[in-house]
């Protein structure tokens, strides 16, 4: 607001929660944003994520060598914070469904907003771990031989029904819109390797 960066806390008000728009509680959060190598417009409303970069030391401190598969929902920063997400990516789901407020039905309902996974690249970095590549999920097991898992299932001595649930399940995960639009960021410790093409299949066929 104002060309400055505010944080939206929340607080009571006649027995209701309400949002309260007031000063940061922290100088990361500015940080955060004018790391993002562009400006945000007034009214400008998301999210930040100030627990990635411990959350990477962790990580990166506990392997010796190896590999971390992060597998959610998100997108790089310059996305994330693009103008047509203005009002960020907070969303709440109640039996699968979504629902309006993360003020209603609390305890009884999920609540979620999208991975910065230039945040996790660039804090992995810092931490040592190297990025091997970010791709779809559906990208992603396409490369460790989706289809022809699809395939093999397709041959097994199984009942109709039985074989039309397990691949209606597997497509799911791939799937447009739904779950393959899941993000998969590979990052590695001490293993030498920097693509993707180095640690999936040659070919994913039959």
């Amino acid at each position: 607001n104002g060309g400055a960066v505010k944080e939206v806390y929340v607080t009571l008000h006649d027995k209701e929660f309400v949002e309260l728009v007031d000063e940061p509680s922290t100088p990361l959060l500015a940080h955060r944003l004018e790391g993002l190598g562009f400006q945000l417009p007034d009214g400008y409303r998301g999210e930040v994520n100030l627990g990635v970069a411990p959350w990477m030391k962790r990580v990166a401190d506990a392997l010796d060598a190896g590999f971390v598969l992060t597998i959610d929902y998100g997108y790089e920063a310059a996305a994330l914070y693009a103008p047509e997400r203005s009002h960020g990516t907070l969303q709440t789901y109640y039996r699968h469904t979504q629902a309006a407020s993360p003020y209603r039905r609390i305890g009884e309902q999920d609540m979620t907003a999208h991975v910065d996974f230039s945040s996790v690249m660039a804090h992995g970095t810092n931490s040592g771990l190297g990025v091997v590549g970010l791709e779809s999920q559906s990208k992603f097991l396409d490369r460790l031989g989706f289809q022809r898992l699809l395939y093999r299932l397709r041959s097994k001595k199984l009942g109709q029904r039985e074989r039309d649930s397990n691949v209606m399940a597997m497509r799911e995960l791939v799937k447009p819109g739904g779950l393959g639009g899941f993000k998969v960021l590979v990052q590695e410790k001490g293993t030498g390797v920097t693509r993707l093409a180095e640690i999936t299949p040659a070919h994913a066929g039959p």
